[in-house]
Protein backbone atom coordinates (compact mmCIF):
# COMPACT_ATOMS: atom_id res chain seq x y z
CA UNK A 1 0.00 0.00 0.00
CA UNK A 2 1.56 3.24 -1.41
CA UNK A 3 0.66 6.42 1.16
CA UNK A 4 -1.81 8.54 0.22
CA UNK A 5 -1.94 12.06 -1.13
CA UNK A 6 -3.84 14.28 1.05
CA UNK A 7 -5.83 17.11 0.03
CA UNK A 8 -6.74 20.10 2.11
CA UNK A 9 -7.72 23.64 1.75
CA UNK A 10 -10.57 25.94 2.28
CA UNK A 11 -14.18 24.59 0.37
CA UNK A 12 -14.96 26.67 -2.40
CA UNK A 13 -10.86 26.77 -3.35
CA UNK A 14 -11.28 24.62 -6.62
CA UNK A 15 -9.86 21.38 -4.50
CA UNK A 16 -12.78 19.49 -6.47
CA UNK A 17 -11.17 20.37 -9.18
CA UNK A 18 -7.68 19.53 -8.62
CA UNK A 19 -8.94 16.39 -7.62
CA UNK A 20 -10.40 15.46 -10.99
CA UNK A 21 -6.98 16.34 -12.44
CA UNK A 22 -5.10 14.24 -10.24
CA UNK A 23 -7.69 11.40 -10.40
CA UNK A 24 -7.19 11.79 -14.92
CA UNK A 25 -3.41 11.67 -14.02
CA UNK A 26 -3.44 8.08 -12.03
CA UNK A 27 -3.75 9.13 -8.58
CA UNK A 28 -7.40 7.19 -7.72
CA UNK A 29 -9.19 8.81 -5.76
CA UNK A 30 -11.74 6.46 -4.75
CA UNK A 31 -14.73 4.10 -6.08
CA UNK A 32 -17.63 6.01 -4.30
CA UNK A 33 -17.42 9.85 -4.73
CA UNK A 34 -19.92 12.99 -3.70
CA UNK A 35 -20.88 15.54 -6.98
CA UNK A 36 -17.72 17.32 -5.07
CA UNK A 37 -15.45 14.43 -5.83
CA UNK A 38 -15.04 13.42 -2.05
CA UNK A 39 -14.29 10.21 -1.21
CA UNK A 40 -17.63 9.50 0.81
CA UNK A 41 -15.84 6.62 3.55
CA UNK A 42 -13.63 9.39 4.32
CA UNK A 43 -15.84 12.25 4.27
CA UNK A 44 -18.29 10.26 6.52
CA UNK A 45 -15.15 9.70 9.34
CA UNK A 46 -14.34 13.35 8.85
CA UNK A 47 -18.16 14.24 9.97
CA UNK A 48 -18.79 11.93 12.30
CA UNK A 49 -15.15 13.35 14.52
CA UNK A 50 -15.89 17.13 13.93
CA UNK A 51 -19.14 15.93 15.11
CA UNK A 52 -18.05 14.31 18.34
CA UNK A 53 -15.47 17.01 18.99
CA UNK A 54 -18.39 19.82 18.82
CA UNK A 55 -16.86 21.15 15.39
CA UNK A 56 -18.16 21.38 11.70
CA UNK A 57 -16.96 22.15 8.47
CA UNK A 58 -18.29 26.02 8.85
CA UNK A 59 -17.65 26.09 12.86
CA UNK A 60 -14.33 24.41 12.65
CA UNK A 61 -11.36 22.79 15.00
CA UNK A 62 -8.88 20.11 15.45
CA UNK A 63 -10.24 17.14 17.17
CA UNK A 64 -8.93 15.97 20.18
CA UNK A 65 -7.38 12.67 19.89
CA UNK A 66 -10.00 10.86 22.15
CA UNK A 67 -12.11 11.49 19.41
CA UNK A 68 -10.10 10.06 16.79
CA UNK A 69 -12.12 7.12 15.01
CA UNK A 70 -10.20 3.46 15.26
CA UNK A 71 -10.59 1.67 11.85
CA UNK A 72 -6.99 0.84 10.88
CA UNK A 73 -5.44 1.66 7.43
CA UNK A 74 -5.88 -1.36 6.10
CA UNK A 75 -9.26 -1.32 6.19
CA UNK A 76 -9.68 2.28 4.93
CA UNK A 77 -7.87 1.38 1.69
CA UNK A 78 -9.88 -1.48 1.37
CA UNK A 79 -13.07 0.37 1.16
CA UNK A 80 -11.47 3.09 -1.05
CA UNK A 81 -10.70 0.25 -3.78
CA UNK A 82 -13.96 -1.46 -2.68
CA UNK A 83 -11.80 -4.74 -2.07
CA UNK A 84 -14.06 -7.89 -1.86
CA UNK A 85 -12.29 -10.37 -1.42
CA UNK A 86 -8.51 -12.04 -1.45
CA UNK A 87 -8.59 -12.41 -4.53
CA UNK A 88 -9.17 -8.15 -5.61
CA UNK A 89 -6.78 -7.87 -2.43
CA UNK A 90 -3.74 -9.56 -4.36
CA UNK A 91 -4.53 -7.88 -7.49
CA UNK A 92 -4.94 -4.42 -5.96
CA UNK A 93 -1.25 -5.26 -4.12
CA UNK A 94 0.24 -6.18 -7.26
CA UNK A 95 -1.01 -2.97 -9.00
CA UNK A 96 0.01 -1.09 -5.66
CA UNK A 97 -1.39 2.25 -7.82
CA UNK A 98 -0.59 5.80 -6.25
CA UNK A 99 -4.57 6.66 -4.16
CA UNK A 100 -5.89 9.84 -2.12
CA UNK A 101 -8.41 11.60 -1.28
CA UNK A 102 -9.90 15.26 -1.05
CA UNK A 103 -12.07 16.81 1.62
CA UNK A 104 -11.95 20.37 3.00
CA UNK A 105 -12.33 18.84 6.65
CA UNK A 106 -8.76 16.65 5.84
CA UNK A 107 -7.26 20.71 6.81
CA UNK A 108 -8.67 20.09 10.79
CA UNK A 109 -8.39 16.53 11.08
CA UNK A 110 -4.93 15.74 9.29
CA UNK A 111 -3.41 14.86 12.43
CA UNK A 112 -5.71 11.76 12.53
CA UNK A 113 -5.26 10.75 8.82
CA UNK A 114 -1.13 11.20 9.55
CA UNK A 115 -1.03 8.74 12.45
CA UNK A 116 -2.31 6.08 10.03
CA UNK A 117 -0.70 6.89 6.92
CA UNK A 118 2.69 8.30 8.40
CA UNK A 119 4.20 8.43 4.62
CA UNK A 120 1.46 10.65 3.23
CA UNK A 121 1.93 13.62 1.32
CA UNK A 122 -0.34 16.73 1.47
CA UNK A 123 -1.74 18.82 -0.99
CA UNK A 124 -2.75 22.00 0.07
CA UNK A 125 -5.17 24.04 -2.33
CA UNK A 126 -5.60 28.02 -1.85
CA UNK A 127 -7.58 30.84 -3.29
CA UNK A 128 -8.31 34.59 -3.30
CA UNK A 129 -10.54 35.38 -0.20
CA UNK A 130 -13.10 37.65 -1.99
CA UNK A 131 -13.56 34.79 -4.92
CA UNK A 132 -14.16 32.14 -2.30
CA UNK A 133 -16.69 33.69 -0.23
CA UNK A 134 -18.39 35.20 -3.33
CA UNK A 135 -18.45 31.31 -4.23
CA UNK A 136 -19.94 30.57 -0.58
CA UNK A 137 -22.59 33.19 -0.57
CA UNK A 138 -23.42 32.26 -4.18
CA UNK A 139 -24.39 28.14 -2.74
CA UNK A 140 -25.98 29.41 0.10
CA UNK A 141 -28.52 30.80 -1.85
CA UNK A 142 -28.93 27.61 -4.23
CA UNK A 143 -32.14 25.13 -3.02
CA UNK A 144 -30.75 21.68 -2.12
CA UNK A 145 -27.16 22.91 -1.36
CA UNK A 146 -25.30 23.06 1.37
CA UNK A 147 -26.31 25.77 3.56
CA UNK A 148 -25.52 27.64 6.93
CA UNK A 149 -26.83 30.93 7.92
CA UNK A 150 -24.27 32.37 9.03
CA UNK A 151 -22.07 32.40 5.70
CA UNK A 152 -24.40 35.34 4.59
CA UNK A 153 -22.68 37.61 6.72
CA UNK A 154 -19.58 38.28 4.60
CA UNK A 155 -16.99 38.74 7.84
CA UNK A 156 -18.06 35.41 9.49
CA UNK A 157 -17.08 34.08 5.52
CA UNK A 158 -13.75 35.92 5.63
CA UNK A 159 -12.69 34.80 9.53
CA UNK A 160 -13.86 31.00 8.30
CA UNK A 161 -10.99 31.07 5.41
CA UNK A 162 -8.60 32.53 7.48
CA UNK A 163 -9.08 29.74 9.91
CA UNK A 164 -8.36 27.10 6.76
CA UNK A 165 -5.91 28.79 5.93
CA UNK A 166 -3.72 29.06 9.21
CA UNK A 167 -4.49 25.82 10.01
CA UNK A 168 -3.45 24.28 6.50
CA UNK A 169 0.13 26.27 6.47
CA UNK A 170 0.66 24.95 10.10
CA UNK A 171 1.37 21.75 8.51
CA UNK A 172 4.23 23.01 6.10
CA UNK A 173 6.85 23.17 8.53
CA UNK A 174 6.35 19.62 10.23
CA UNK A 175 5.68 18.01 6.39
CA UNK A 176 8.99 19.35 4.67
CA UNK A 177 9.26 18.03 1.16
CA UNK A 178 5.89 16.20 2.24
CA UNK A 179 3.70 19.17 2.09
CA UNK A 180 2.98 21.64 -1.29
CA UNK A 181 0.56 24.65 -1.53
CA UNK A 182 -0.31 25.96 -4.62
CA UNK A 183 -2.49 28.75 -5.63
CA UNK A 184 -5.99 27.97 -7.65
CA UNK A 185 -5.26 31.35 -9.67
CA UNK A 186 -1.68 29.84 -10.81
CA UNK A 187 -3.21 26.38 -11.66
CA UNK A 188 -5.79 28.08 -13.31
CA UNK A 189 -3.73 30.37 -15.38
CA UNK A 190 -1.25 27.79 -15.96
CA UNK A 191 1.40 29.27 -14.62
CA UNK A 192 4.31 26.98 -15.74
CA UNK A 193 6.22 26.71 -12.18
CA UNK A 194 3.18 25.31 -10.58
CA UNK A 195 2.22 22.50 -13.11
CA UNK A 196 6.41 21.55 -12.54
CA UNK A 197 6.06 21.68 -8.76
CA UNK A 198 3.13 19.70 -9.13
CA UNK A 199 4.39 17.51 -11.56
CA UNK A 200 7.64 16.57 -9.17
CA UNK A 201 5.26 16.32 -6.37
CA UNK A 202 3.28 13.74 -7.45
CA UNK A 203 5.38 12.04 -10.24
CA UNK A 204 2.73 12.72 -12.91
CA UNK A 205 2.66 14.16 -16.01
CA UNK A 206 -0.16 17.05 -15.11
CA UNK A 207 -0.34 19.12 -17.90
CA UNK A 208 -2.32 18.36 -20.36
CA UNK A 209 -5.41 17.21 -17.95
CA UNK A 210 -5.31 20.43 -16.13
CA UNK A 211 -5.43 22.64 -19.11
CA UNK A 212 -9.02 20.20 -19.32
CA UNK A 213 -10.10 21.26 -16.36
CA UNK A 214 -8.67 24.45 -15.21
CA UNK A 215 -10.63 26.84 -17.46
Amino acid sequence: MRPPYIIIGMHRSGTSILTKVLEKSGIFMGVVKDPNYEAMHFLSINQQVMWKSGYDWHKPGVPPKEHWHAIPAHELYREHFRLNGRWAQLKQALRNEDWGWKDPRNTFTLDMWLAKFPGAKVIHLHRNEEAIIASLQKRNKIEGEVHAPELDDANYARELCRQYQNQANSYATSLGSRYLSLAYEDLKNKEKQSIQALEAFTGKSISANLKRYFR
